[in-house]
């Protein structure tokens, strides 16, 4: 923790782009560290997990002091970024990791915000899932909740290749997005890439407050779809 805050310390926390991807940091890694419990894994495992929710997005601070901006589209890949810091440049040195994990937190950092997972051993996988998992959860955190993303719509359509992909019970590609509309929807379809089901019940309710802030009722279809498809995985009725 504290060699995170140290790297950290010297970008402007005032900012509060960096405030929130450095609140962000912290969430995820207690959303990492609680969800490692209930899938029991060992104390040593747990405690990885909880230093790669906190390291995920390290790539962040640096992107937005370059850019002023966080669209990987138009900078940088923040996942790619924050694994160069780490081991090209050397950051990891400076956190309590074990050298045997290098790889394995390597491999969860980079996947954590791919379109899928490559194929690999169990155990990188395991990491590569739980950091996807709580990013996700924490983000419609972040725009529902505590509202600190923009969630500002126009009156063009959802276009139907995101569509489709909701109506497939798909993660949909967000390089397809054309508008805003798509980029919302899209995140409702982060419910299709959930890996363990345990997650599951916290993003439902993280949807609830999306959903509510949104009060555009184009996206109620969608709200429901994902519901019913949660609900399902679950076994619990809405």
């Amino acid at each position: 923790m504290k060699a995170f805050d140290k790297y950290v310390s010297k970008f402007d926390l005032n900012d509060e782009h960096i405030k929130a991807k450095y609140n962000h940091s912290y969430r995820v890694s207690s959303l990492c560290e609680k969800y490692a419990k209930e899938l029991g894994l060992s104390e040593e495992d747990i405690k990885l997990a909880k230093v790669i929710g906190l390291l995920h997005d390290i790539g962040r601070f640096e992107q937005y002091k370059q850019f002023k901006s966080f669209s990987d589209k138009d900078t940088i890949d923040h996942a790619d970024l924050s694994a160069s810091l780490l081991f090209d440049q050397g950051l990891i040195k400076n956190f309590n990791i074990n050298p045997k994990d290098y790889e394995t937190v390597k491999f969860a950092i980079i996947n954590h915000n791919k379109l899928t997972i490559p194929d690999t051993d169990e155990r990188k996988l395991k990491f590569a899932k739980l950091i996807r998992d709580t990013d996700k959860i924490d983000i419609i955190y972040m725009l529902g909740y505590l509202k600190e993303l923009s969630v500002k719509t126009t009156d063009e359509p959802v276009s139907e290749e995101i569509l489709q992909s909701i109506k497939n019970h798909e993660i949909a590609n967000r390089h397809l997005c054309k508008n805003s509309c798509d980029r919302i929807a899209v995140m409702f379809a982060f419910a299709f890439d959930i890996n363990y089901d345990v997650c599951l019940k916290e993003l439902k309710r993280n949807y609830k407050y999306f959903y509510k802030r949104l009060k555009n009722k184009k996206f109620i279809d969608i709200y429901l779809e994902v519901l019913k498809y949660i609900n399902e995985r679950t076994d619990k009725d809405a």
